[in-house]
């Protein structure tokens, strides 16, 4: 099948998908209810995300044999438990342990043949740094259009590269298929119709949000490893400094990490800022977006120390901003906590 014809197909076969969920979701109540920690008050239909299985099985059966045959089944574990998990409660050991095991999947996948080193070594690397990924996607789904907007500017930024990118030598490589890529990217918009309003009609649930962030770390990895570019880490480096400063402020306190929270920046700008979702969505995309237009216009690929430092630079400056927003808003917050006890004096 050409290129041509699948740009219609898969429109059309996320058409008959939101359809047919919608109404399988309302026959079977799978609905997501708040409780104090959400950032929503009314019950809401969950694990939309489960189009990312329909997605790979609409690109498998016209285009076989193209995704990595590891990759195809990490993903599938990825997405059955956290489909279950939307269902009942799954206990975080039991979803880690999926985790580590597809995460060891998906980097065997990796294109090692473009890199000189140790192969273990990288492997248990990409499963400890994959899981802060997975777990760091999963918290951007309380808040309308987070992790619709922000992923879709990352897999934008990918179908750019995948045109135009270059290894090392200076030749033009391809890091994953465009018609996989568009599949996804599809889907994504498909979500977002229902997501990305002031009141949410579905979230993408742990499918969506774990299943998308599978995907997203799996062609990060497979596009440094080709192109020799670390500097391509900035291009979620907006959501993974928010994540591991939160993590680490947790930690500092003492506190569980793989508890659901409102400690995240961009929670914080909704639940103490009083800001609306749309609007901390929007700056977070389009602060990404500008990140990835100059990580992606900056001719790094031959020069390892740029890379580094381009990658140093951006990181020490969106922790900078993360730390002063957040300062802020933590004072908010205590000033907030504070005022019913002096009006009671």
């Amino acid at each position: 099948m050409n290129s041509l014809s699948y740009n219609i197909i898969a429109p059309v076969s996320f058409l008959i998908f939101s359809f047919l969920y919608l109404r399988i979701a309302k026959f079977y109540q799978i609905y997501d209810h708040p409780v104090g920690r959400s950032s929503h008050r009314a019950r809401t239909i969950t694990a939309f995300g489960i189009f990312i299985l329909w997605g790979l099985m609409t690109y498998c059966i016209f285009f076989p044999f193209v995704l990595k045959d590891f990759f195809i089944i990490g993903l599938i574990m990825m997405c059955t438990i956290s489909f279950i998990d939307d269902i009942v409660f799954v206990k975080h050991f039991i979803r880690l342990i999926f985790q580590i095991f597809a995460l060891i999947l998906l980097a065997i996948e990796l294109p090692f043949d473009y890199i000189s080193a140790e192969k273990w070594p990288i492997i248990i690397a990409c499963v400890i740094f994959g899981i802060g990924v997975l777990n760091a996607f999963n918290f951007m789904d309380g808040i309308n259009g987070m992790l619709g907007l922000n992923s879709l500017v990352i897999l934008l930024s990918f179908w750019w590269l995948n045109n135009h990118s270059v290894d090392m030598q200076g030749n033009i490589v391809r890091f994953t298929s465009p018609e996989f890529l568009y599949t996804i990217i599809v889907g994504l918009l498909a979500f977002l119709f229902f997501n990305l309003r002031p009141k949410a009609k579905v979230f993408a649930g742990d499918v969506g949000s774990i299943g998308i962030a599978f995907i997203i770390f799996y062609l990060m990895m497979s596009l440094i490893f080709k192109t020799g570019n670390y500097a391509y880490l900035l291009l979620f480096s907006l959501i993974g400094v928010d994540a591991g400063l939160t993590v680490i402020y947790k930690l500092i306190l003492k506190e569980n990490i793989f508890v659901p929270h409102r400690d995240f920046l961009f929670k914080k700008l909704v639940h103490v800022g009083k800001e609306k979702h749309i609007k901390i969505s929007l700056i977070y995309a389009v602060f990404q977006a500008f990140i990835s237009i100059i990580v992606i216009a900056l001719p790094l690929q031959r020069k390892f120390s740029a890379q580094l430092s381009v990658l140093f630079i951006g990181v020490v400056f969106l922790g900078a901003v993360y730390i002063s927003v957040r300062n802020k808003y933590t004072k908010q917050r205590i000033i907030r906590i504070n005022e019913p006890e002096l009006d009671s004096e």
